[in-house]
């Protein structure tokens, strides 16, 4: 027939690999668990470590499962799709990503085995998003409005660091004290909370600073290394020589020639002058106390020891304006302009610690809006799970904050939606009654997973929750300690309803995203030659 055309057209390149249908749903849904299944042994108070070894050697040891996702390297998409949920919980409530991404897992699984029985994805989507839907909605019910209740927001504090090999009962008060100091306003955790290591002592020794601490020290060891009452300025600038100002392209507008020794001196008794003048009047307007981005030279240092002004140089940016939120001062370029009322205040500032691990204490501020804690430890790798800790525990608290709404921990929450979305499945029709049912059986996976980790007999434990749970318990959980279910609200395991809203939301999502692609092409890697001098690399092929 004229038009037809008789050669085979080549759509796809036959270098790319390509897989469909049910085996690309497979090898995603394989790919995610295999993820899921490298951090389920770090959950809940009894959780084992992971040592993690990058290509320097350096050693990280650590249980939390963000941390372990984001050194790893992950190479399948459906894998990162994974590692993503980890990250969205880290940053959008600071704790639970472990469990988070445990129930991705486990709602592939089981929709894995809803593709075996002839359920259509899009049907299985139907159900998990019906089930995520009715699972907030019950979430509501169960959260407990908690208001500004000190004691619970320490409950919080601990429960997010239990499982740390760490003192929570000492350092949960320092949390919430901190969050405490900077909630008026917008509670910013990152900037408004500072966390300074300071090894030696040990952990029961962290304190929290009502102001900010920076890894420096004076300038001279002449100046004074406390300073009650100080009054402090900021500059962006140094105290050195001034620089004649500069014209358009770089050159100056003042040329001094200089033709006897005489004149020399006179130049320099002048900058020595400016630079004395530049002193008095911050002392004239009562500053006992400089902190500076740029150098101090010398000479500066010797009138400022002089005048009793304790003086930092090259302290960066960040820091300063840390210590300006702290201590209300107003950083300013020029030190000529600077006025008395630019300055801030502070109870003490003082330096601190042995030699060569000094650091600047900027303590007792009035109204600080930025905190900082100061961790103390006999070696880094402890003072590294404490930040850890003290992180998570510092943005659950926070959450509470914001919100006033908790729910109980301790596999309590899970199990109570399990069964109340059994219930719910019984009530809808279709096919997707079955994606309901799996995904109320994925939730039992965070309780049981906490037996597990225990040593506990699983299938016992869930046996007991759940028959508490059906008798009205609807705050019981697993106490992995003694091996009983008990009213975790009531013993303080407590979380932010935050927490579990958004582990449900990105790891529904997450699961919806890989159940929706059936087809995979990825090009398939081959060895290129390499020019001369040049090592081999794998290059792909496209």
């Amino acid at each position: 027939m004229a038009g037809q055309i008789t050669q085979p057209i080549i759509v796809i390149d036959p270098s790319k690999e390509h897989v469909r249908g049910k085996d690309a749903l497979q090898m995603n849904i394989t790919a995610a668990m295999a993820v899921s299944n490298m951090v389920k042994s770090t959950f809940g108070p009894s959780g084992m470590d992971k040592m993690l070894v990058d290509v320097a050697g350096d050693v990280t040891i650590t249980n939390d499962g963000e941390t372990i996702l984001r050194k790893i390297a992950v190479e399948h998409p459906s894998a990162k799709t994974i590692v993503a949920v980890a990250n969205t919980q880290e940053k959008e409530v600071g704790d639970g990503t472990t469990a988070s991404v445990m129930f991705a897992g486990e709602l592939l699984k089981k929709a894995g085995g809803l593709l075996e029985r002839g359920i259509h994805p899009t049907t299985v989507i139907a159900g998990y998003k019906l089930a995520e839907q009715k699972s907030q909605e019950i979430l509501g019910e169960l959260a407990i409005d908690v208001g500004d209740d000190t004691d619970i927001l320490q409950s919080v504090a601990a429960t997010a660091m239990v499982g740390k090999a760490i003192a929570c009962d000492d350092l949960a008060p320092i949390c919430v004290r901190a969050i405490q100091f900077i909630k008026n306003g917008d509670i910013d955790v990152f900037n408004n909370v500072r966390i300074q290591k300071s090894v030696g002592k040990s952990i029961e020794d962290t304190e929290l600073i009502t102001g900010v601490v920076i890894d420096k020290r004076r300038v001279h060891d002449a100046m004074p290394k406390r300073v009650k009452d100080a009054h402090i300025a900021l500059l962006t600038s140094g105290i050195e020589f001034r620089k004649f100002a500069k014209a358009p392209g770089g050159k100056s507008n003042e040329k001094m020639k200089v033709t006897s020794a005489l004149q020399l001196e006179e130049m320099y008794a002048g900058e020595e002058s400016a630079i004395k003048s530049d002193v008095d009047s911050l002392y004239n307007i009562g500053v006992n106390t400089v902190f500076c981005t740029q150098s101090i030279t010398e000479s500066a240092q010797g009138y400022l020891v002089k005048r009793g002004i304790l003086g930092v140089a090259r302290v960066n940016d960040n820091d300063l304006e840390a210590i300006s939120r702290a201590t209300g001062a107003t950083i300013i370029s020029n030190i000529v302009d600077v006025e008395e009322s630019d300055l801030g205040t502070a109870g003490i500032v003082e330096e601190k610690g042995a030699e060569d691990e000094e650091l600047i204490y900027i303590k007792d501020c009035p109204n600080p809006k930025t905190v900082s804690i100061v961790v103390h430890g006999g070696t880094e790798h402890v003072m590294d799970t404490v930040e850890g800790a003290l992180g998570d525990a510092l943005r659950v608290v926070a959450d509470v904050v914001k919100d006033n709404t908790v729910v109980a921990g301790g596999g309590a929450c899970e199990t109570e939606l399990s069964l109340r979305l059994k219930e719910y499945a019984r009530t809808i029709g279709g096919k997707e009654q079955l994606a309901v049912d799996a995904f109320a059986d994925a939730l039992e996976t965070i309780p049981r997973t906490l037996a597990e980790n225990a040593g506990l007999d699983s299938t016992d434990m869930m046996t007991m929750l759940k028959a508490k749970h059906i008798a009205g318990g609807t705050t019981s959980g697993i106490d992995v300690y003694n091996g009983d279910v008990i009213d975790m609200y009531e013993n303080g395991v407590i979380e932010p309803l935050q927490v579990k809203t958004q582990s449900l939301k990105s790891a529904t999502d997450a699961t919806v995203m890989i159940l929706k692609v059936d087809d995979v092409l990825a090009s398939q890697r081959r060895e290129m030659a390499p020019a001369p001098g040049q090592a081999p690399h794998d290059y792909d092929a496209f």
